[in-house]
């Protein structure tokens, strides 16, 4: 007997057989599932302060959802979703006000906080995916720990329009949220301010931050501030202060060449002056700490 999901499925390709990527499907017609065992809210912050909480029924009154075609950089190969378009989700919520902040920053269930700046998503167009249309899962194989590993993307994964753009395929994953819960606009010193280096920092410190906060706060954080998927990197003690250099660049370049089946990832492969942006990361780390916030002032901001 076929489950729900699986009979929903089949209707939908009966309904839209011929529907191409980018095609709107409209809030009324049938989808690929019920949306009925997506537990909580997606919130919309500003500045930290929560601006509204929407389920999945009041997002599509907002605009219409459409089926969409990427490169899927955690599979590495074509993927269809069906999807929001993620700017216009924003505008229903926050008006034109988004567009002038500074940062983005997404939280999801896990605790991954990434960053990224306001002017990739005016540069480049994202989606806000909550189903797969090419299979019964909502779901992703994704290499991890040495193996691959089926991971759920409920409530919502945030996807780019890179099927046909060779910039957004170098960047690999970079900016591809799953199981999303949060999305705040910020400024960095605003939301950062324990992490940030003290006044007069080198150019290459603040390099090394602005690239600490692209690629490793989703995960770690600085003085109580980041992400929670990894460990803490400052407080009680940085790992420049128990790791020689050639060891943690090498660390960051191939983690998986140290310890085999480690779980955090290689910075991106193809990033542009990749060797330079490890230098900038070590930088970084070496003056950061040195503004170590003694663990019992070290708060984390659950927003």
């Amino acid at each position: 007997m076929l489950g729900l999901a699986t009979l929903l499925v089949c209707v939908s390709v009966a309904l839209f057989p011929g529907l191409l990527p980018g095609a709107e499907i409209g809030a009324g017609n049938a989808l690929t599932r019920s949306r009925s065992d997506v537990s909580g809210t997606l919130r919309f912050l500003l500045r930290g302060e929560v601006q509204s909480t929407k389920v999945f029924d009041d997002l599509v009154k907002i605009v219409s959802p459409s089926k969409v075609r990427v490169f899927e950089p955690y599979e590495q190969a074509p993927a269809d979703f069906y999807a929001l378009p993620f700017n216009a989700v924003l505008d229903g919520i926050y008006g034109e006000q988004w567009r002038v902040q500074d940062e983005v920053l997404l939280t999801c269930a896990d605790g991954y906080q990434p960053v990224f700046s306001v002017r990739r998503l005016l540069d480049y167009k994202a989606w806000l995916a909550f189903d797969r249309a090419d299979a019964p899962e909502f779901s992703i194989l994704k290499f991890e720990s040495g193996e691959r590993r089926r991971v759920d993307l409920s409530p919502y994964y945030l996807i780019w329009d890179n099927y046909d753009d060779p910039e957004l395929r170098r960047q690999g994953d970079y900016g591809w949220p799953y199981q999303l819960i949060g999305i705040d606009f910020i400024r960095a010193q605003d939301r950062f301010p324990k992490m940030t280096p003290a006044a007069g920092a080198s150019t290459q410190v603040l390099a090394g931050f602005a690239s600490f906060r692209a690629h490793c706060t989703r995960c770690h954080a600085i003085n109580g501030e980041g992400g929670s998927v990894g460990p803490e990197l400052n407080v009680p003690r940085n790992p420049v202060e128990y790791r020689e250099a050639t060891w943690l660049r090498q660390w960051i370049d191939d983690p998986s060449s140290l310890i085999a089946g480690a779980r955090m990832p290689a910075l991106n492969k193809e990033l542009v002056d990749r060797d330079q942006v490890i230098d900038d990361i070590l930088a970084y780390l070496s003056a950061i700490s040195q503004q170590k916030i003694p663990p019992k002032a070290v708060t984390r901001d659950e927003s």
